[in-house]
Protein backbone atom coordinates (compact mmCIF):
# COMPACT_ATOMS: atom_id res chain seq x y z
CA UNK A 1 0.00 0.00 0.00
CA UNK A 2 2.72 2.54 0.86
CA UNK A 3 4.03 2.55 -2.93
CA UNK A 4 0.70 2.99 -3.94
CA UNK A 5 0.84 6.53 -2.46
CA UNK A 6 1.75 9.28 -4.37
CA UNK A 7 5.16 8.54 -5.91
CA UNK A 8 3.93 5.59 -6.99
CA UNK A 9 5.87 5.94 -10.71
CA UNK A 10 8.98 5.23 -8.87
CA UNK A 11 8.11 2.65 -7.07
CA UNK A 12 9.28 -0.81 -7.38
CA UNK A 13 5.43 -1.69 -8.59
CA UNK A 14 5.15 -3.69 -11.83
CA UNK A 15 4.81 -1.27 -14.94
CA UNK A 16 1.23 -2.63 -15.74
CA UNK A 17 -0.38 -1.99 -12.44
CA UNK A 18 1.48 1.96 -11.97
CA UNK A 19 -0.14 2.60 -16.07
CA UNK A 20 -3.68 1.36 -13.96
CA UNK A 21 -2.78 3.77 -11.33
CA UNK A 22 -2.41 6.68 -13.50
CA UNK A 23 -5.96 5.68 -15.57
CA UNK A 24 -7.34 5.38 -12.04
CA UNK A 25 -6.04 8.92 -11.65
CA UNK A 26 -6.89 10.54 -14.55
CA UNK A 27 -10.44 8.75 -14.32
CA UNK A 28 -10.78 10.78 -10.76
CA UNK A 29 -9.54 13.58 -11.10
CA UNK A 30 -9.27 14.92 -15.09
CA UNK A 31 -9.74 12.08 -17.93
CA UNK A 32 -8.70 14.64 -20.87
CA UNK A 33 -5.27 14.88 -18.32
CA UNK A 34 -4.62 11.12 -19.73
CA UNK A 35 -1.13 11.35 -22.10
CA UNK A 36 -1.55 10.15 -25.25
CA UNK A 37 1.51 7.86 -24.80
CA UNK A 38 -0.34 6.70 -21.56
CA UNK A 39 -3.62 5.82 -23.66
CA UNK A 40 -1.48 3.93 -26.45
CA UNK A 41 0.05 2.13 -23.52
CA UNK A 42 -3.30 1.34 -22.19
CA UNK A 43 -4.82 0.16 -25.38
CA UNK A 44 -1.45 -2.29 -25.72
CA UNK A 45 -2.15 -3.39 -22.34
CA UNK A 46 -5.35 -4.12 -21.34
CA UNK A 47 -8.18 -5.38 -23.45
CA UNK A 48 -11.25 -3.00 -24.00
CA UNK A 49 -13.29 -5.04 -21.82
CA UNK A 50 -10.44 -5.06 -18.97
CA UNK A 51 -10.12 -1.36 -19.54
CA UNK A 52 -14.28 -0.56 -19.65
CA UNK A 53 -13.62 -2.58 -15.97
CA UNK A 54 -11.30 -0.85 -14.62
CA UNK A 55 -12.99 2.81 -15.53
CA UNK A 56 -16.01 1.61 -14.32
CA UNK A 57 -14.85 0.24 -11.09
CA UNK A 58 -12.93 3.50 -10.30
CA UNK A 59 -15.48 5.93 -11.87
CA UNK A 60 -18.24 3.96 -9.36
CA UNK A 61 -16.51 3.56 -6.32
CA UNK A 62 -15.61 7.31 -6.47
CA UNK A 63 -18.95 8.21 -6.52
CA UNK A 64 -19.96 6.19 -3.91
CA UNK A 65 -17.39 7.47 -1.74
CA UNK A 66 -18.20 11.16 -2.40
CA UNK A 67 -21.79 10.02 -1.68
CA UNK A 68 -21.07 8.46 1.41
CA UNK A 69 -19.20 11.86 2.80
CA UNK A 70 -22.35 13.77 1.39
CA UNK A 71 -24.71 11.55 3.35
CA UNK A 72 -22.75 11.21 6.39
CA UNK A 73 -22.75 8.13 8.74
CA UNK A 74 -25.87 6.89 10.16
CA UNK A 75 -26.80 7.92 13.70
CA UNK A 76 -25.71 4.77 15.02
CA UNK A 77 -23.09 1.84 13.74
CA UNK A 78 -24.99 -1.21 15.52
CA UNK A 79 -21.75 -3.53 17.09
CA UNK A 80 -21.45 -7.04 16.24
CA UNK A 81 -19.51 -9.14 18.23
CA UNK A 82 -18.55 -12.75 16.70
CA UNK A 83 -16.56 -15.09 19.01
CA UNK A 84 -13.09 -16.26 17.73
CA UNK A 85 -12.73 -20.30 17.59
CA UNK A 86 -9.81 -21.18 20.09
CA UNK A 87 -7.09 -24.43 18.68
CA UNK A 88 -8.81 -27.01 20.79
CA UNK A 89 -12.36 -25.96 19.73
CA UNK A 90 -13.69 -23.57 22.37
CA UNK A 91 -14.92 -20.25 21.62
CA UNK A 92 -13.21 -17.04 23.40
Amino acid sequence: MDQINDGYDDSDLPDRLKLALRMADAVISDPSGLSAADQAALNEEFSPAELAELALTVAMAAGFSKAAIAWGPPPVIPVTEVPTPTPDGSVA
